[in-house]
């Protein structure tokens, strides 16, 4: 499995700096149990900033990121009779 990378500099604080592409690739390397423990906490820890899914739902619906607005809705919310294993 992929590993996050994670240089100490100092005691304290300790701060762990990842990009998207590395997040995404041990993301994808996760078993499914993983994969929805890791959205339950994004969900969990994003609970006392409401007001960023709404900033979310605003950059999803800019033009450059409608492709991926697009595919989480076809994947984690496919319309009646649609194929939810494709």
């Amino acid at each position: 499995m992929p590993k996050i990378r994670v240089d100490v500099s100092s005691s304290r604080p300790l701060f762990i700096e990842v990009d998207p592409e590395a997040f995404g690739a041990v993301f994808a390397a996760m078993n499914d149990d993983d994969q929805v423990a890791v959205l339950r906490a994004m969900v969990k820890h994003m609970q006392p900033h409401r007001m960023q899914w709404d900033h979310i739902s605003i950059a999803l619906e800019a033009p450059e990121n409608r492709d991926l607005r697009d595919q989480l809705r076809e994947v984690l919310f496919p319309g009646p009779g649609a194929d939810s294993h494709s």
